[in-house]
């Protein structure tokens, strides 16, 4: 067109101009997921300001098997694609996403608003094949391409679009700007799954449940939503870092990065998590906070130290339902904890106004910990109850630390029908002798730190006494007193009725060895007629030690599953060198006496040990630290002077410490399980509890 005194307003709205023929412009989608495979005959629709303007009609039709959208014939506009929602959220439900994720930053503080970054360049392989091939790359989720939000079972009005997976909740679809016309789009779509934690309902040991269950025991400390509320009644705790509802319903519905539980002291552990199809995710989780619960009408008045020691939080979805108590975090619970006295463990005699739980026919269950568990229940009976109403078709795990590790154990005996799988730690003991025989289809791994002391109370000896039930307002003081000195009698021999530990042991054991040397304080040894001089011998340390994971159980599982060249290994690991080591409802000796309030903390002492521990088997190619400092105890053992039964007991121990493999096994037969594996041990920025000899190739991440 050449007349420059064309005018458009108006004067003149139209005037007939002389041009060639109009170029027309083509434009080409493909539809990948993030395993390279094409998305074929997803319903399609696309848009621009002639569709809108009704100049032409609008495109649509279907993908092609390559996954691919051709347009053609369109004008020189930029062009919005809109596949149907509900064809997409079907098939990219059932996508499988690649094993390393990207990982991006963990919002910290824990303050700091919760960040969906992009998908840094070239972390897909898709990316640079697009670009080798002239193509145009773009990483996308389903909300950014669908033209509504899909029908989900279940869904609830109430619940809010997850941000990750809808980040546009108006969905104006994918726009391809009017320069980038006449070229192929690559587009890679995130699968529409969310993250499960690796749970297996066995009665074998599983390090997954023991480390998944062991972050969730510390979850249920987490405060920051409760002192958040404090400041801002109205806030949504979901949205608070560290929280419980934050990592069910932000970050288990985030693919980017691997959910992560965020302690209140700043540290971060990543949890072993599956992918699993979005509407499987978890659809429920409650933290219950005893604090912040309305006392019921009429009943009894409960003492403050009591409500404080009863916190939990639960969660589920369709294959599974998961309890966790918390335990002791001031040092006012204590006192619940020195109840030692003894309550009949069959309902009877409750003092909260009410019949106790029944939960075995003979023997008892300690005083303290019983008044906080039903305390719990007073407190959250519609949560109790819509516990019991989800158990139907899932599987139910119990777990808890220290005072929530004996909770655990009660709740699961209260549940011992609906088949609990119980892992505790540093659990103290609960149950009398009696009690446990009604307590054995209780599948229960108690863990125990060696130095933790709180595994060794209540003392293991009858503290049942006549001057609990006499003597009015004076009977708890005086019977407790009376404990103390069958305290020391049961520590002679145990009689009666006596606090034993339930289910079977996993020991973080401190190993070390000792040479026998020559000591005399006579000054005529040390001269040259001092041989026949007065000496002892003594026990001298050798600098070496090493921290060995010692799970007896697992021996019987490596019976069935031996090889004929394993058989030595087999007699070294009999059941009368078990029972020798590990006796039954106790805890075996301690390597050490020193003791360190550190050494019964979740996130100092228990979750490290099983964070290195899982890393470890996960790939045995890491450089940890951990197996340098076995591998030169297990040389030092070759010095001269170590007694044979430490030798004897540590090469027992260290061939324990062999057989955890077994404890991965359901884990890698788990459809995705090695790739869960293969992104626990991902690099990240929040490695700090990694145990690494030297530096891997990330010189961001920070060992120590």
């Amino acid at each position: 067109m050449s007349d420059w005194d064309h005018r458009t307003d108006t004067i003149c709205t139209y005037k007939v101009v002389q041009g060639g023929k109009q170029i027309k412009h083509w434009l080409e989608f493909q539809l990948l997921d993030e395993l390279g495979d094409p998305l074929p005959h997803q319903p399609f629709r696309a848009i621009n300001e002639a569709t809108r303007c009704k100049l032409i009609p609008e495109f649509s039709g279907q993908s092609d098997a390559q996954g691919v959208i051709r347009l053609e014939g369109l004008h020189p506009l930029a062009v919005t694609l809109l596949l149907t929602a509900n064809p997409l959220a079907e098939v990219m439900q059932t996508r499988r996403p690649r094993a390393i994720r990207a990982e991006s930053r963990v919002s910290t503080p824990l303050e700091v608003p919760y960040r969906y970054d992009p998908s840094p360049s070239f972390f897909s392989p898709i990316e640079p094949k697009a670009l080798a091939n002239g193509h145009s790359y773009h990483y996308l989720r389903i909300g950014q391409l669908c033209d509504r939000f899909p029908d989900l079972k279940p869904w609830s009005e109430k619940e809010k679009l997850p941000a990750f997976h809808f980040p546009d909740p108006k969905f104006r679809g994918f726009t391809v700007p009017d320069d980038e016309l006449d070229r192929r789009h690559i587009l890679e779509i995130c699968p529409f799954r969310a993250w499960s934690l690796i749970l297996h309902h066995q009665p074998e040991y599983s390090m997954a449940n023991a480390y998944n269950l062991g972050l969730m025991a510390n979850l249920s400390y987490s405060v920051v939503a409760q002192n958040m509320l404090k400041k801002k009644p109205n806030t949504d705790t979901s949205t608070v870092s560290g929280s419980v509802e934050e990592f069910f319903f932000r970050q288990c519905l985030d693919l980017s990065r691997t959910p992560t539980m965020i302690d209140s002291n700043g540290s971060r552990l990543p949890a072993l998590v599956i992918d699993v199809p979005f509407d499987e995710r978890y659809t429920t989780a409650v933290m219950l906070d005893s604090l912040k619960a309305e006392r019921p009408p009429g009943g009894p008045e409960i003492p403050r130290h009591i409500i404080e020691n009863t916190q939990l939080f639960y969660f589920f979805n369709k294959t599974q339902i998961v309890v966790a108590w918390r335990g002791t975090q001031e040092p006012m619970d204590w006192l619940t904890d020195v109840l030692y006295r003894p309550m009949p463990a069959d309902g009877s005699g409750c003092d909260l106004k009410s019949a106790c739980t029944p939960l075995t026919d003979v023997g008892s269950v300690h005083y303290g910990f019983l008044q906080a568990f039903e305390v719990a229940k007073k407190l959250f009976p519609r949560d109790f109850n819509d516990i019991q109403d989800a158990l139907a078709g899932k599987q139910l795990f119990i777990c808890g630390h220290s005072l929530g590790g004996a909770l655990a154990l009660i709740h699961s005996a209260e549940l011992k029908d609906r088949n609990p799988l119980l892992y505790t730690y540093g659990m103290p003991r609960t149950f009398t002798a009696k009690a446990q025989e009604r307590l054995k289809s209780v599948m229960h791994f108690r863990h125990v730190n060696d130095a933790d002391t709180v595994t060794s109370v209540p003392p293991e000896a009858e503290l049942g006494n006549w001057l609990y039930e006499a003597l009015g307002p004076l009977g708890q003081d005086l019977g407790y007193i009376w404990s103390v000195g069958q305290l020391l009698a049961g520590k002679i021999v145990s009689f009666g009725d006596p606090y034993w530990h339930h289910g079977k042991i996993a020991m973080f054991y401190r190993a070390d060895q000792h040479v026998e040397t020559m000591s005399s304080n006579s000054s005529a040894f040390r001269s040259k007629d001092g041989l026949a001089a007065d000496h002892t011998t003594v026990l001298k340390r050798l600098p070496h030690r090493t921290r060995i994971y010692l799970v007896p159980s697992l021996s019987d599982e490596f019976s069935r599953f031996a090889h004929e060249d394993q058989k030595a290994l087999i007699r070294s690991l009999n059941r009368e060198n078990m029972a020798d080591l590990f006796p039954s409802h106790t805890n075996p000796e301690r390597s050490t006496r020193r003791t360190n309030p550190a050494d019964h903390s979740m996130i100092k002492a228990y979750l490290p040990f099983l964070h290195n521990q899982l890393l470890e088997l996960s790939d045995s190619k890491l450089p940890l630290r951990r197996k340098v400092q076995r591998a030169t105890f297990e040389k030092q053992m070759q010095t001269l002077g170590v007694p044979e039964t430490e030798i004897h007991r540590n090469e027992q121990f260290l061939a324990l410490q062999t057989l955890l493999s077994m404890a991965l096994r359901a884990t890698r037969a788990l459809e995705g399980g090695p790739e869960a594996l293969q992104r626990f041990c991902q690099e990240r920025e929040f490695g700090e509890m990694i145990e690494i000899t030297q530096a891997r190739s990330s010189p961001s991440v920070r060992h120590s």
